[in-house]
């Protein structure tokens, strides 16, 4: 009994994240095309986000690095669907299923492919930073990618372990 509101609660706040991801990821692309008719809304295009000296330095670098940020952050939000879809196919009763696992391992790839693309984003980000062009809160958006390599590691091994359990549960299954 108190599994399932733990579960019920985690799925509320995954939802509640994915939707909020969801919303990130739409203002972002929203502002991006904004700013290719008038260039004055690099100067806030969403929390705070200022990529005005970007765009004025080099158009395309700033159409690079906002596309970088759009795809990251939908990225995020896929991942975030992911845990939602989890939520939606889990079983208490035989926790251990195929479909489980195959969304565990998309969620392990997605979260390293996220850490990879942030470390990129990052390194792109410091050329400019280093060229003494400012990019306000960029950090906020791309992120550090080394939590994301860390968390997919980590979900990795996860889902080796479900691997493992769905082995011994189908042992079990056919025993009895």
């Amino acid at each position: 009994m108190k599994t399932t509101k733990i579960i019920s609660v985690l799925n509320v706040i995954a939802w509640i994240i994915f939707i909020g991801s969801c919303v990130k990821a739409g203002a972002l692309a929203f502002s991006f095309i904004v700013t290719i008719v008038n260039p004055d809304g690099a100067k806030n295009l969403y929390e705070g986000l200022n990529l005005y000296e970007l765009y004025q330095y080099n158009i395309n670098s700033y159409k690079l690095m906002m596309s970088s940020t759009i795809f990251l952050a939908g990225y995020k939000a896929y991942l975030a669907f992911l845990v939602v879809q989890i939520f939606q196919k889990i079983n208490l009763a035989a926790p251990f299923s195929e479909t489980v696992m195959r969304l565990i391992t998309k969620i392990s790839y997605s979260a390293l492919a996220i850490g990879i693309l942030s470390l990129l984003a990052m390194s792109y980000s410091e050329d400019f930073i280093k060229k003494g062009i400012q990019l306000s809160n960029i950090n906020d958006f791309i992120g550090f990618g080394s939590e994301y390599l860390f968390f997919g590691g980590i979900i990795f091994i996860i889902a080796q372990v479900f691997k493992r359990g769905i082995e011994i549960q189908s042992e079990n299954d056919l025993t009895i």
